[in-house]
């Protein structure tokens, strides 16, 4: 038996650990190469990890909830398995080591390599059952595949879970490779409310069948009512890893190190929300797939109003104790988006949204915000940001106080856009209106540049038009 060992490999951009979320396979299974095994959360993402090895599963080292140090051993597979799930070690040594390993039925250079850290190859979408003999294997044949693995992405288990659906009724799912996915499971959910048909004709009415046990309801735990937030309960205690930890760390740090300050405005959104529509119809004319979001738009306002204050777009490097440090001025643009998630929040980025057009922006803000809430978003979209974008306004609320993302110099919110009593003209009249507020670190930028900042988006965003004048 030669024994391998997997360990946790670096899921990208450093990080240094992470948490198991759920494992995909057992001891004992059989599995293939790129196989995924676990779903490990890092600081930044919910990770679907392959393994590089195909064989027999022999160790699974950690439960869920436990932490990993990258670069420890993760799982242990004898890698001396056929692909029937027969050991083919030999009685002594060197007939072990020349011991053939499973193949794809490939040329040898045309062998699929590990996928490590990033997610499952297609080759390895399925479980291989042990070996039990012929007779076994031929009832197994005639059965249905009952322990074909479930493929859905943690945040979709959690949803069905709230939502009552069983996954193993809805899959394969609409995704690659058969993965449920969250509308597969909201469809379902919808189904299972929706009123039952009109009754068949008697002509079409089958005999009874035998009615099924009703399903056992789960406990109820004492002086319960409902459940709180995502499932929630009043009472349980949340350990902070992962996602939760990183959250806590760059908030602390935020506060603790960067001298914030903050100035906003109100503007009339009217032309913008119109705007919006009007390009979303004119996409879609033109065969897009694309939605223009008032949002997006304060988006593109927030890049060209970068472009002219570059100190918001800036880091402090080099401050330590009596040294002052250097205010970088940052070249290009990576606009981040804070993105509420099952997971906690996300502040995905959009690279170089200095060279991206209205249409490409608002296209990646909605690519980006799905895969973070579906949990398929990887590490490099998480990092590196320069500047953010936060819309508050999506849950109702008028105005907020957006925290800096560290070690970016500024953040800037926008607040609901409601319509409200406003003046035109010297004329009382209803338009519908936000609130901009920027926050921005003050060793970096002046209240007089950070004013003037806040002053030209809004500008863009009261006059839209003039966002398309630029390239």
């Amino acid at each position: 038996m030669t024994v391998k060992d997997f360990k946790l490999p670096d899921l990208g951009e450093g990080l240094e650990e992470g948490d198991i979320v759920a494992w995909h396979v057992a001891e004992g299974d059989v599995i293939e190469l790129n196989q995924t095994v676990a779903d490990i959360e890092t600081a930044k993402a919910v990770v679907a990890v392959p393994s590089p090895f195909a064989g027999r599963v022999v160790e699974l080292v950690g439960e869920v909830g436990d932490t990993l140090e990258v670069g420890s051993v993760f799982v242990r597979i004898d890698t001396d398995v056929d692909a029937g799930g027969v050991t083919t070690d030999a009685d002594d040594g060197d007939a072990a080591a020349a011991a053939p390993r499973p193949s794809s039925g490939l040329d040898a250079d045309e062998e699929p390599q590990p996928l490590v850290g990033y997610g499952q190859g297609k080759a390895g979408g399925t479980r291989r059952r042990r070996h039990r003999g012929a007779a076994a294997a031929a009832e197994q044949d005639a059965a249905p595949a009952e322990d074909a693995p479930i493929l859905a992405k943690p945040p979709v288990r959690k949803l069905a879970k709230d939502l009552g659906v069983d996954l193993a009724a809805i899959a394969p799912g609409s995704g690659p490779d058969g993965i449920i996915t969250r509308d597969d499971v909201q469809a379902a959910a919808d189904d299972t409310s929706a009123p039952e048909a009109a009754a068949p004709a008697a002509s079409e009415v089958a005999a009874p069948a035998a009615p099924e046990p009703a399903p056992a309801s789960a406990p109820v735990r004492p002086g319960e009512l409902t459940l709180g937030f995502r499932g929630r309960v009043p009472g349980e205690v949340e350990p902070i890893r992962g996602i939760r930890k990183r959250i806590v760390e760059k908030m602390e740090t935020s506060r603790r190190e960067i001298p914030a300050a903050s100035c906003s405005r109100e503007i009339d959104v009217s032309r913008m929300w119109d705007l919006a529509k009007d390009l979303t119809a004119g996409a879609q004319d033109q065969g897009l797939d694309v939605k223009v979001t008032p949002f997006s738009i304060v988006m593109r306002a927030a890049v060209l109003g970068l472009r002219r204050f570059p100190t918001l777009n800036a880091r402090i490097v080099g401050r330590q104790g009596d040294e002052p440090g250097e205010i970088h001025l940052l070249e290009h643009i990576h606009l981040g988006f804070a993105a509420d998630t099952d997971h906690g929040l996300m502040v995905p980025n959009i690279k170089d949204a200095h060279t991206r057009s209205l249409v490409e922006i608002s296209a990646e803000l909605a690519d980006l915000a799905g895969r973070a809430r579906d949990g398929s978003i990887g590490p490099g979209a998480l990092t590196g940001g320069t500047f953010t974008v936060n819309n508050y306004g999506a849950f109702g609320n008028d105005d907020g106080d957006p925290i800096l993302n560290h070690p970016e110099c500024g953040i800037l919110g926008i607040g609901a856009m409601r319509e409200r009593p406003w003046v035109v003209d010297g004329e009382l009249t209803i338009r519908r209106t936000a609130t901009l507020r920027l926050a921005f670190d003050h060793r970096a930028c002046d209240g007089g540049e950070a004013g003037r900042f806040v002053t030209y988006v809004g500008d863009l965003c009261e006059q839209p038009s003039r966002i398309l004048l630029h390239a």
